[in-house]
C-alpha cells in the first residue's frame, strides 16, 4: 500500500486537469446509454403505425412519414439520437485529451526524477546494477507505469460509469431481465482475479529477463572492437540467442495466458447475449416487453462488452505497472549517502587545495577486505604530489575519494583543514579537475567535450585549453576541426589524443585542485615529456596530485609516495627515495633497464 501510495503522489500535480477527464468520461457514458432508448422508442413506434401493405399503399406511407403525428415523433427520436451520439464522442474526445495527456506529463515527471535520481546514487550503485538494467528501468518501465496513470485509470473509470448507468436503465426496464443479463459477471469476475496474479508474477519475471538482454546487447556493442579482434562473434551470438530464448519462452508463457482470457470474455459476454434474446422473447409473448426492448437490451449487453473487457485489459496493465513500478521505487528509494549534510559548511565558498588524510581506510561496498588502510599524508596548497606503486595497490581508489566518489570507511579526509564532509559537495567537485585512468569522451564534438565541466565556454577558452594539453594540433587536422563529431567513448580518436582531451576538459574548469590519473599512459615517452614540459607552467599555483606508471613521468614531483597493498609504505622526493633503496628506487632501476633493453 505504501508504494501504491507513492506512485498516486504523481497524480496531485495534474488533479484538475484529472478530474476534469473523468468529467467529461462520466457525461459521455451519460450521453451514450440514452442511444438505446431512442432507437427502442423509434423501433416501437414503427411497430405501432399500422400501414396498408396492398399494392397502392405507397401514398399511405408518404402521408406516414411525412404528413402524421408519428412522422414527427420519428424526426424527434432521430434529433436527438444524432445529439446524443455527437456528445457522447466530442467528450470523449476531451477525455483523451485531458487524462491521457496528463498520463504522458506524469510520464515526463517520473523520467525526470528517476534521471535526476541516477546522477545522485553513489558510484556503489553502478557497481550492483548492470548498466542495460538501469537502462531498462529508466524507459520500458516507466513506459508500462505510464499506463497505470493513462489507458488504466481512464477505463477503469469508464468501466465504473458506463457499468453504473447502462444496469440503472435495465433496471429500471426490467429488473428480472437484467438479472439473467448479468448472470455470467460473476464468473468473469472470478476468472479476472485468478489470471491477474499469473500476470503480475510473470509481467516482473519477464522484464527482470528483457534487462538481461539490454545489458548482454549494450555490452556487446560497447566492447564491438574487442569481439571482432578476438573473432569471438558466434560466441556473443549464442550468448544473446540464449537469453532470447529465456525471454522467449516465458514471453510466450504469459501471451498463451492473455491470448484464453480475451476469447473467454468474449464467450461470457455473447452467453449474456443468448440469454436476453431468449429470455426477452418470453417477456414479449407474454406482453410484458416490447420488441424495441429486445434491441435495446441487445445493445446495452454489447456497450458492456468493453467496459468488461477493459476490465481483463486493466487489470493487466495494472499488474505490470505494479511490476514496473517496484522495479523504479528500487531505485528511487536508494540510498543517497554522499550528499550535502546537515553539518555542510555552506559559509565556504572557496578552497584554495590543501589535501590531508588522517588514518584513512575505505573497503568497497560488500568486500571483505580493505583496499586502504590507515592512508596518512598532507599535501600542501599548490605542491605537486605523485602516488606510484604496482597495479593493484590503491593509487586510483585513494584519489577518487577526495571528490567524494566514494565516502571513506575509516578517518578523515581534510581539504583547507575542513573535513570534505563539511565542504558543499558542488563547491569540492568544482574546484577539482579529475583525468580518470579511464578516459570516457561523449558522442559529441570535440569542443563540446573539452568544455564539458563547464558553463558557456567560449571557443577561445577551448583552444587555450586544447593547446595547454597539446592536443590542440591534431584537432585541427581534421576536416571539421572542434566541430567533429566523436564516436561513442570517443572512438574517433587515438588513445593518446583521448587523453589530452580529457587533460583539456579538466584544465578548462581552472580547478584549484587537479588530479591526474595514469592520464598519458597511451603516449610514447617522448610525447608525455613534451606535454608535461607544457603542463608544468600551467599546473603551478594548483595542487596537484599525478599516479603514473613511469618513474619519469613523477620524478620531479614536489612529494611522492609508494603505496604498497593500500598502505603508504614510502615518501619523499625522487632523491630521497632512491637513497633509501627501498621499493621504489627497485620499480625506479627495473624501468631503466627496462628502457635500456628497448633501445637496444
Amino acid at each position: 500500500m505504501d508504494s501504491l501510495r507513492k506512485l498516486n503522489s504523481y497524480f496531485k500535480k495534474y488533479k484538475g486537469t484529472i478530474l476534469l477527464g473523468s468529467l467529461f468520461l462520466t457525461a459521455s457514458n451519460f450521453f451514450l446509454v440514452w442511444i438505446p432508448v431512442y432507437l427502442r422508442r423509434t423501433v416501437d413506434q414503427v411497430a405501432a403505425i399500422e400501414v396498408d401493405r396492398s399494392p397502392d399503399s405507397f401514398d399511405t406511407i408518404l402521408e406516414v412519414l411525412f404528413g402524421s403525428d408519428a412522422s414527427w415523433l420519428l424526426a424527434k427520436n432521430a434529433l436527438l439520437l444524432v445529439g446524443a451520439v455527437v456528445l457522447s464522442g466530442v467528450l470523449l474526445f476531451a477525455t483523451r485529451q485531458t487524462l491521457i495527456v496528463a498520463s504522458r506529463k506524469i510520464e515526463f515527471d517520473l523520467r525526470n526524477d528517476i534521471f535526476d535520481k541516477l546522477l545522485k546514487l553513489p558510484q556503489r550503485f553502478y557497481s550492483t546494477y548492470k548498466s542495460g538494467e538501469i537502462y531498462v528501468r529508466a524507459t520500458e518501465d516507466v513506459s508500462k507505469v505510464r499506463e497505470y496513470f493513462g489507458p488504466a485509470y481512464m477505463y477503469t473509470i469508464n468501466t465504473i460509469t458506463r457499468a453504473g448507468f447502462i444496469i440503472t436503465m435495465m433496471i429500471i426496464v426490467s429488473p428480472e431481465l437484467t438479472f439473467w443479463a448479468l448472470l455470467p459477471l460473476p464468473f468473469l469476475s472470478a476468472f479476472a482475479y485468478w489470471v491477474s496474479g499469473y500476470i503480475n508474477d510473470y509481467s516482473r519475471i519477464i522484464q527482470e529477463q528483457y534487462s538481461t538482454i539490454a545489458g548482454r546487447a549494450q555490452e556487446s556493442f560497447t566492447s564491438i572492437r574487442l569481439i571482432k579482434a578476438f573473432n569471438r562473434e558466434a560466441y556473443e551470438r549464442r550468448r544473446f540467442e540464449n537469453e532470447s530464448e529465456r525471454y522467449r519462452k516465458k514471453k510466450l508463457r504469459l501471451d498463451l495466458v492473455e491470448s484464453l482470457f480475451h476469447p473467454t470474455l468474449n464467450l461470457l459476454i455473447g452467453l449474456s447475449v443468448v440469454i436476453v434474446v431468449w429470455k426477452a422473447g418470453q417477456l414479449v409473448i407474454e406482453g410484458t416487453l416490447t420488441v424495441g426492448n429486445i434491441m435495446e437490451y441487445i445493445i446495452y449487453v454489447a456497450y458492456l462488452t468493453w467496459p468488461v473487457a477493459s476490465l481483463g485489459y486493466t487489470v493487466n496493465r495494472f499488474q505490470q505497472a505494479m511490476a514496473s513500478w517496484k522495479r523504479i521505487d528500487e531505485m528511487l528509494t536508494e540510498e543517497v549517502n554522499i550528499s550535502d549534510k546537515p553539518a555542510t559548511d555552506h559559509n565556504i565558498d572557496e578552497i584554495e587545495g590543501t589535501i590531508e588524510f588522517n588514518n584513512v581506510s575505505f573497503k568497497y561496498p560488500g568486500a571483505e577486505e580493505y583496499a586502504l588502510q590507515n592512508i596518512t599524508m598532507r599535501i600542501e596548497a599548490g605542491q605537486n604530489a605523485a602516488i606510484v606503486g604496482r597495479t593493484g595497490s590503491g593509487k586510483t581508489t585513494l584519489v577518487e575519494l577526495i571528490p567524494r566518489l566514494f565516502e571513506v570507511t575509516e578517518g578523515e579526509i581534510l581539504v583547507d583543514g575542513t573535513n570534505i564532509k563539511s565542504i558543499p559537495l558542488e563547491l569540492l567537485r568544482q574546484s577539482i579537475g579529475l583525468v580518470p585512468q579511464d578516459t570516457f569522451l561523449f558522442s559529441d564534438t570535440i569542443g563540446e567535450n573539452i568544455a564539458f565541466g563547464t558553463r558557456d565556454a567560449s571557443q577561445q577558452e577551448i583552444e587555450e585549453a586544447a593547446e595547454k594539453a597539446q592536443v590542440r594540433n591534431n584537432i585541427l587536422d581534421f576536416e571539421n576541426k572542434f566541430e567533429t563529431i566523436l564516436g561513442e567513448r570517443g572512438i574517433t580518436l587515438s588513445g593518446g589524443q583521448k587523453q589530452r582531451t580529457a587533460i583539456a576538459r579538466a584544465l578548462i574548469r581552472d580547478p584549484k585542485i587537479i588530479i591526474l590519473d595514469d592520464s598519458l599512459s597511451a603516449v610514447d615517452t617522448k610525447t608525455e615529456e613534451s606535454i608535461l614540459r607544457h603542463l608544468r607552467q600551467e599546473l603551478m599555483g594548483r595542487t596537484t596530485l599525478m599516479i603514473s606508471h613511469r618513474i619519469s613521468t613523477i620524478k620531479d614531483a614536489d612529494i611522492i609516495y609508494y603505496i604498497e597493498d593500500g598502505t603508504v609504505v614510502e615518501k619523499g622526493t625522487h632523491e630521497e627515495l632512491l637513497d633509501k633503496e627501498g621499493r621504489y628506487s627497485v620499480m625506479y632501476n627495473k624501468q631503466l633497464i627496462e628502457e635500456e633493453l628497448a633501445e637496444i
